[in-house]
C-alpha cells in the first residue's frame, strides 16, 4: 500500500498557523485552554483516587477471593470425602444385604434339599408300605380264596353226604312200604286162612293188633320221620340253594377278587415304574445337591471375599473419617482466618466509603467538566460512520455525471476548420494535468475518427478528474487554492495519530460553516474556469455554453457529495500514480476505442522521424523484454489477444498509459486502501490515435526525418485487482453498466 510522504517542517508549521490563525483568534480560546487544563488536573485527581481506591478494593477482593476458593475448595474436598464414605457405607450396606440374600437363599436351598429329601423317603416309605399291604391283600386274597374253595368243598361234601343219607332213608322208607305191601297182600291171602283159624288166630289177631297198634305207632313214628326227613330235605335243598347262591357269590367275589389282584398287580407295576422314576429324581437331586453344595461352597467364598472387602472397607473409612476430621480442623483454622480478614474487609469497607465520598466530590467536579466539555463539542462536529457501498454510491454519482457530459460534448464530429488549426489544440496539449499525467505524450489527432474522438474524450476526463482533485476533493474549504500544506499536515499527523487527525479535521469544518459553503462555491468556478479554458477552441459557441454550463452543474453535484464525505469518520482521498503496483485499475472501455481497434487491427507500424518516434522509442524500451512481432500475422493475433483482454476489465499496471480517473482509497493508520477501481488509457488503446498522428506527419514533409520504425509490441499478461470496485459509470452509458464489488 502507497502511504504518505513526510512533509518538510518547516511548511507544516507554516500551513499549521495559517490553517488555525482564525481558530486562535477567537475570544473564548483561552476559556477553552483553561477548561482543558482544570479537566486535566481534575482528571489526575480522579484517576488518583481511583487508583488507591481500586488497589485497596483490588487487594481485599484478591484475599477475599483466595479464602473464599480455598473454602470452596476444602468444602468440595469434604463433600466428596462425605460422598466417598457414603459410597463405601453404601457398599457395604450391598454387601450386608447380598450376604444376608446370600444366606437367605442358602438356607432355602437347604429345607428345600431337606424337604425334598425328606419327601422323597416319605414316598418312599409309602410305597414300601403301599407294596408290603399289596402283598398282604395278595395273602389274604389267596387265603380267602383258599378258604372259600375248602369251604365250598366241605359244603359240597356235606350237602352229598346228606343227600346221600336222605336217598338211603328214602330207600329204606320204600323197602319198609313194599314190606308192608308184601304183609298186607300175604294177609288178605291168609284171612281165609286166619278166619279158619279164627279162634286160633284170634289169639293171633289180638296179637296182631297189638301188632297191627304197634306197626301203626311205628307208622305214625315213620311217618314222623317222614315228615321230618321231608323238613330237612326241604332244609337240605335250601341249603343246597343256598351253596348254590354261595357258589355263584363265590365265584363273583372270585372274579372280582381275580380283577382286583389284576388291578393290584397293575398298581403294583405302576408303583414300580413309580419307584424307578423316584430313584430316577433322587439320584437327580443327589447331584442337585451336589452342585448345591458346591455354589454353596462358592457363595461362602464370596461371602468370604466380600467380608474381606468390607474389612478393608471399614479401614479405608476410618482413614477417610480420620481425613475429615483434619479438613474440619483445617476449615476451624480457616474460619478463624476468615474471621480476622472479614474484620480487616470492615476496616477496608471503612476507607472504601472514605474514598466513595472522595469519589462523589470528584464526580461532581467531573460532571462540572463534562458540561464544559459538552459546551466545548459544540466547536466540532459529529464525524458520520457509514457502510463502504454509501460512499462508492456518491462516488459512481459524480463519475456518471462527468463521464455523461464529457461524452455527449466531445463525441460529435468537430468542424474541420478547428481540426485543422492547431492552435486550437495548444490549451489542451500543453495543460499541466495532461503534462503532469504520464511521461509521454499522450497522441490527440486533429481528426473526427473514433481513435481521435476516444483519446480527446480520455484526455478531457483527465484533466477534469485532476482539476476536481486540485480544488474539489479536498479534506476542508477553509483556506484559498493553496492548501497542499494543511493536505500534507493532516496525512503526516494521519501517519502518528488517526484520532487526533480526526478531531482536527472534524473541528476545521465545524469551524466556519458558511465560509466552507463560500470556498466550495468558489472552488466549483475554479474548475470550471480552468478546464472551459483547456476546450474553449475545441467547441462552437453553443457547444460551449452547454458545456459550461453542464460542467458547473456536475461540479457542484461533485462538491456536493463531496461534502457527505467530508464528514465521514472514514477518509477517503484520490491516488493517481505511479506506481500503479498496489492499487486497483480498471481499463475505460469506449466504444471509440474498440471500434479504431476493430477497423484495421493488422495495420504494419512505421516511425517517423517526429516527436512520435520519441514516444514510440520510450514505448519500445519499456516493452523490450516482451520483443517485436516478426510478422503481420502474428501481430494480429497479438492485437486480438490484447484487445480481448482489455475488454475483460484486466490490466497490467505496466500497460497504463493514462489515469483518466484516480482510485479512490480510504486512508488507514496512514496506508492508502483501495475502495473503488481507477479508470485508466492502455497502451493498446492509444495505438490506433498514434498511429494515425503519424500517418498524417508523414504526410507533412520534414527536414532531417528518419525512416518509420514498428512499433514494439508490450507484454499481454493482465493482472486482476480484485480488492478494489469499478463504477457503474466506467463503460459507455449504452452499454451494460459495473456492478460495484464488496470491499
Amino acid at each position: 500500500m502507497g502511504s504518505h510522504l513526510d512533509a518538510d517542517p518547516t511548511q507544516a508549521v507554516d500551513g499549521l498557523v495559517r490553517a488555525i490563525r482564525d481558530l486562535t483568534s477567537d475570544p473564548n480560546y483561552k476559556l477553552v485552554a483553561d477548561v482543558f487544563s482544570e479537566f486535566l488536573y481534575v482528571k489526575e485527581q480522579n484517576n488518583k483516587l481511583s487508583s488507591s481506591h481500586q488497589v485497596v478494593l483490588e487487594e481485599y477482593r484478591k484475599f477475599r477471593n483466595e479464602l473464599e476458593a480455598q473454602k470452596e475448595e476444602l468444602l468440595k474436598e469434604k463433600q466428596e470425602l462425605e460422598g466417598l464414605v457414603q459410597e463405601k457405607v453404601q457398599e457395604i450396606l450391598q454387601m450386608q444385604a447380598a450376604r444376608a440374600r446370600l444366606e437367605s437363599d442358602l438356607e432355602d436351598t437347604q429345607k428345600l434339599i431337606e424337604r425334598e429329601r425328606s419327601a422323597a423317603a416319605q414316598a418312599v416309605e409309602n410305597i414300601k408300605k403301599e407294596y408290603a399291604e399289596l402283598q398282604a391283600a395278595k395273602t389274604l386274597v389267596e387265603q380267602e380264596k383258599k378258604l372259600g374253595e375248602e369251604l365250598a368243598a366241605a359244603a359240597a361234601a356235606k350237602a352229598a353226604e346228606e343227600i346221600a343219607a336222605l336217598t338211603q332213608a328214602n330207600n329204606k322208607l320204600m323197602e319198609i312200604q313194599a314190606s308192608h305191601d308184601s304183609v298186607v297182600k300175604s294177609l288178605k291171602g291168609h284171612i281165609a286162612d286166619l278166619q279158619s283159624a279164627k279162634k286160633t288166630l284170634e289169639q293171633i289177631k289180638a296179637d296182631n293188633e297189638l301188632e297191627i297198634a304197634r306197626l301203626a305207632e311205628s307208622k305214625l313214628n315213620l311217618e314222623k320221620i317222614k315228615a321230618r326227613n321231608d323238613v330237612e330235605i326241604e332244609g337240605l335243598k335250601a341249603k343246597v340253594s343256598d351253596l348254590y347262591t354261595s357258589k355263584t357269590s363265590l365265584e363273583q367275589i372270585k372274579m372280582d377278587n381275580e380283577a382286583k389282584i389284576a388291578t393290584l398287580k397293575e398298581r403294583v407295576e405302576s408303583l414300580e415304574q413309580v419307584k424307578k422314576n423316584l430313584e430316577r429324581e433322587l439320584e437327580a437331586a443327589q447331584k442337585e445337591i451336589a452342585s448345591l453344595k458346591d455354589t454353596i461352597a462358592h457363595k461362602n467364598n464370596e461371602i468370604e471375599s466380600l467380608q474381606e472387602s468390607l474389612r478393608a472397607a471399614e479401614e479405608q473409612i476410618t482413614s477417610l473419617q480420620q481425613t475429615v476430621d483434619e479438613k474440619n480442623a483445617e476449615i476451624e483454622d480457616l474460619h478463624a482466618k476468615l474471621k480476622a480478614e472479614g474484620e480487616r474487609a470492615n476496616k477496608a469497607e471503612e476507607h472504601g466509603r472514605d474514598l466513595q465520598i472522595q469519589l462523589e466530590e470528584t464526580t461532581q467536579n467531573l460532571q462540572t467538566t463534562s458540561e464544559k466539555l459538552r459546551e466545548l463539542e459544540q466547536y466540532r462536529i459529529l464525524l458520520q460512520d457509514e457502510p463502504d457501498d454509501t460512499y462508492v454510491t456518491i462516488l459512481d454519482k459524480i463519475w456518471t455525471t462527468i463521464v455523461t457530459l464529457v461524452e455527449s460534448t466531445f463525441r460529435p464530429d468537430i468542424d474541420e476548420a478547428i481540426l485543422a488549426d492547431p492552435s486550437c489544440w495548444t490549451n489542451l496539449r500543453n495543460s499541466p494535468y495532461l503534462k503532469h499525467a504520464t511521461q509521454l505524450q499522450i497522441p490527440l489527432p486533429q481528426s473526427n475518427s473514433p481513435a481521435a474522438k476516444g483519446m480527446r474524450i480520455s484526455a478531457v476526463l483527465s484533466v477534469l478528474s485532476r482539476a476536481m482533485h486540485k480544488h474539489l476533493f479536498r479534506p476542508v474549504y477553509l483556506l484559498d487554492d493553496d492548501d497542499e500544506n494543511l493536505v500534507r499536515f493532516l496525512r503526516a499527523l494521519e501517519d502518528e495519530d488517526p484520532e487526533r487527525e480526526a478531531h482536527i479535521r472534524a473541528t476545521l469544518l465545524a469551524a466556519m460553516p458558511e465560509r466552507q459553503l463560500e470556498q466550495g462555491a468558489r472552488r466549483v468556478k475554479t474548475v470550471v474556469r480552468e478546464v472551459s479554458w483547456l476546450v474553449q477552441h475545441l467547441l462552437s459557441a453553443l457547444q460551449f455554453e452547454a458545456f459550461c454550463a453542464g460542467l458547473e452543474a456536475a461540479c457542484k453535484l461533485a462538491c456536493e457529495q463531496w461534502m457527505r464525505i467530508q464528514v465521514a469518520n472514514m477518509k477517503i482521498e484520490p491516488y493517481f500514480g505511479p506506481p500503479y503496483d498496489d492499487f486497483d485499475w480498471q481499463v475505460l472501455e469506449l466504444p471509440e476505442f474498440a471500434e479504431a481497434a476493430d477497423r484495421d487491427p493488422g495495420m504494419p507500424h512505421t516511425r517517423a522521424d517526429t516527436d512520435e518516434a520519441a514516444i514510440d522509442d520510450r514505448l519500445d524500451e519499456a516493452d523490450r523484454a516482451a520483443s517485436a512481432a516478426t510478422g503481420s500475422q502474428l501481430f494480429n493475433d497479438s492485437a486480438i489477444e490484447a484487445q480481448e483482454e482489455m475488454l475483460d476489465g484486466e490490466i497490467d499496471p505496466d500497460e497504463i498509459l493514462l489515469v483518466v480517473w484516480p482510485s479512490m482509497c480510504a486512508v488507514e493508520n496512514g496506508e492508502l486502501m483501495s475502495i473503488t477501481q481507477g479508470l485508466v488509457i492502455s497502451k493498446e488503446q492509444a495505438r490506433p490515435a498514434l498511429e494515425e498522428q503519424r500517418a498524417r506527419s508523414r504526410m507533412i514533409s520534414r527536414p532531417g526525418s528518419r525512416r518509420a520504425r514498428t512499433m514494439s509490441m508490450p507484454g499481454h499478461s493482465r493482472a486482476s485487482s480484485p480488492r478494489g470496485r469499478p463504477y457503474a459509470g466506467g463503460t459507455h452509458p449504452s452499454s451494460e453498466a459495473v456492478t460495484v464489488d464488496d470491499r
